[in-house]
């Protein structure tokens, strides 16, 4: 097949979600298939600067449009006129659709596939091409639930923005002829009567990568870890609480907490103390994998799987989370992923402390752990299921 993937940003590198997940995908899926790659950018971003030689070598072509900052903030300013998602008024430029119309003729691909909803409006309307939409995450969820975290002063508009992407989530299932999600619970709040028609497609972990083998030696005082893009509101919300309610908790001595990733906002440098260590962009996570004791992600909002938490387990760590981060897992409820969960801070720091004063308990489960995401993420697996979604949509673009 010859496919066309679309993506809001450039797939490297894979500092966040839905980068890691459109570049393995594309990896995988060019074993067998033609893939060709367009994504937008901002001018001076990503594409002007960053090295595309790890995509070239997947695709058979890379499209990078960039965005005009000018056009972006004027969509905005009528945007509260609309009914659609801000997120998608942020996305869509007309040179863009263009551009993407121009390359589509030239190419013509078999299949497109267009990650996230942000990004429907450029192929929803192409009915000469088999169309799937990879909704990742329900998204309106996880409006929702920031909605109830964010600023008194700022709940308004994450309300309008989750109205919105609720309706805007259920009026393009039916413009494309394949869907995906990440997780069946994310699936089960895609607001259409026909949700269940939503291929599940799960994450998966480079195993090979993230190995236990790598994982050299604790530090010498027990380190808590919490990894993930540091700019992003339910990250930076799990963050606060794991220093400001959990922390308190634990009277383990010598006890360090690190929270390692990409553009720490400023809330989360100031959460930098001697007990607290903010690191920023690390060149290779597994450096922090390595030296950690557990890993502790105390997310409350937020949608989808955790790629975070599939990388600590990938590396033996025993993990810490929340129900709502442990619903997101695939495999069958007899099955479930190994992790320790708790939905408040007493019961987390609880579940810490039992951790951290039995080493036995800690070794069996980062090994159960490490059994279980090779077992249920695979990427080879996950892509398979991808491609039988690629066939059935064009099946139905033929009926």
């Amino acid at each position: 097949m010859k496919i066309l993937v679309i993506t809001s940003r450039l797939p490297w590198p894979l500092d966040k979600g839905d980068k890691l997940r459109a570049y393995h995908q594309i990896r995988h899926l060019a074993a067998s298939h033609e893939i060709f790659l367009f994504c937008l950018t901002e001018p001076g971003g990503e594409g002007d600067n960053n090295d595309l030689s790890a995509l070239k070598a997947i695709t058979r072509g890379i499209k990078v449009q960039p965005l005009k900052r000018w056009r972006r903030w004027l969509r905005m300013a009528f945007a509260p006129l609309s009914t659609r998602p801000f997120q998608v008024h942020w996305f869509y430029q007309r040179p863009a659709h263009r551009a993407l119309n121009h390359w589509m003729r030239e190419i013509e691909p078999d299949v497109v596939m267009c990650q996230l909803v942000r990004m429907a409006a450029y192929v929803q309307e192409s009915h000469h091409v088999p169309r799937v939409l990879d909704y990742m995450d329900a998204l309106s969820a996880g409006m929702a639930r920031q909605s109830r975290l964010a600023r008194p002063s700022m709940r308004w508009i994450y309300r309008i923005e989750y109205r919105r992407l609720k309706a805007f989530e259920s009026t393009v299932f039916d413009y494309f002829d394949g869907k995906t999600i990440i997780s069946r619970a994310d699936q089960k709040l895609i607001g259409h009567p026909e949700n269940n028609h939503i291929d599940v497609v799960p994450n998966g972990i480079d195993t090979d990568f993230f190995s236990p083998s790598a994982a050299t030696d604790e530090a010498a005082s027990p380190v808590l870890l919490f990894t993930g893009n540091m700019s992003y509101p339910p990250n930076v919300d799990a963050a606060k609480q794991l220093v400001f309610e959990v922390l308190p908790l634990l009277p383990t001595d010598g006890l360090r907490i690190v929270i390692a990733g990409t553009n720490p906002a400023p809330e989360v440098k100031a959460l930098a103390s001697s007990q607290v260590e903010v690191t920023g962009w690390i060149p290779d996570i597994r450096d922090a994998y390595a030296h950690a004791t557990i890993f502790v992600a105390p997310l409350r909002i937020g949608t989808g799987q955790q790629n975070k938490i599939l990388e600590a387990m990938a590396m033996r760590l025993p993990c810490v989370t929340t129900q709502h981060v442990a619903s997101g897992f695939p495999g069958p409820p007899d099955d479930a992923a190994p992790l320790r969960v708790a939905n408040s801070a007493e019961g987390i720091a609880a579940e810490i402390e039992a951790l951290l004063h039995d080493s036995e308990a800690r070794t069996a489960l980062g090994s159960l752990s490490r059994q279980w995401v090779e077992k249920h993420c695979n990427w080879d697996a996950s892509t398979r299921a991808l491609t039988d979604t690629f066939v059935e949509s064009m099946s139905n673009e033929l009926k």
